[in-house]
């Protein structure tokens, strides 16, 4: 069985003020970085420690995956991946949704009316992030090792679902240093008959899911 566990970074400068980071590459803030580094000591004396560390190559998740494995007993390897950056938000990188409303109206105005998929300029498309899903997926089967993953609320969202095995991405609102465990049977990953449903094989709970402020 492999393990996973999929973390969000810490806050990083733009998440406080409730901007739109996307790719921009964001350093954490001081309270990030040590709310990570408090989360590795408490993962210090788990049950379970990854053989490496897989993450996104911008700053806020890198800063995020060094804090936690200095905090662990043991060095680990810290691997980057680049299909683990987060969704890429073309011309709304960086803006609050205020901001955005003000520089672009009409493509506000029709994001607030029709939740179907709207075209951004300059931004990736929802199958464009998915395949990105399915290639890291893919990498996971392959290497089948016990890994913590460092990235991103938007991508984590596609690449969860692509791990439970669904045709369709689920929204899941992922808090700063969220984290979720899953544990799968590789071996059986392609299996079509009645192992599909067997819930020995394929697991998943809430590691760590902080509250949100309140205003």
């Amino acid at each position: 069985m492999m393990r996973l566990r999929l973390i969000r970074h810490a806050e990083a400068i733009g998440n406080a003020e409730a901007r739109m980071v996307g790719r921009q590459d964001a350093p954490l803030t001081v309270a990030g970085l040590t709310q990570a580094e408090q989360l590795g000591v408490q993962w210090r004396q788990q049950s379970w420690q990854p053989q490496a560390i897989w993450s996104s190559p911008l700053q806020r998740a890198q800063q995020t995956a060094i804090a936690l494995s200095q905090a662990q007993l043991q060095a680990m390897p810290l691997v980057l991946q680049p299909a683990l950056t987060e969704i890429d938000l073309g011309c709304l990188t960086g803006l609050t949704w205020p901001e955005a409303e003000q520089r672009y109206p009409d493509l506000c105005q029709l994001l607030l009316r029709d939740r179907h998929w709207q075209p951004i300029p300059e931004a990736e498309t929802l199958s464009d992030c998915r395949m990105r899903a399915e290639q890291i997926c893919t990498q996971l089967l392959q290497a089948n090792i016990d890994l913590w993953i460092v990235s991103h609320g938007g991508f984590l969202q596609h690449l969860f679902a692509t791990l439970l095995g669904c045709d369709r991405s689920w929204g899941l609102d992922w808090p700063l240093l969220g984290a979720i465990d899953l544990s799968l049977s590789t071996e059986d990953w392609r299996d079509r008959g009645c192992d599909r449903w067997n819930t020995a094989l394929w697991r998943w709970q809430i590691v760590h899911w902080p509250s949100r402020p309140t205003d």
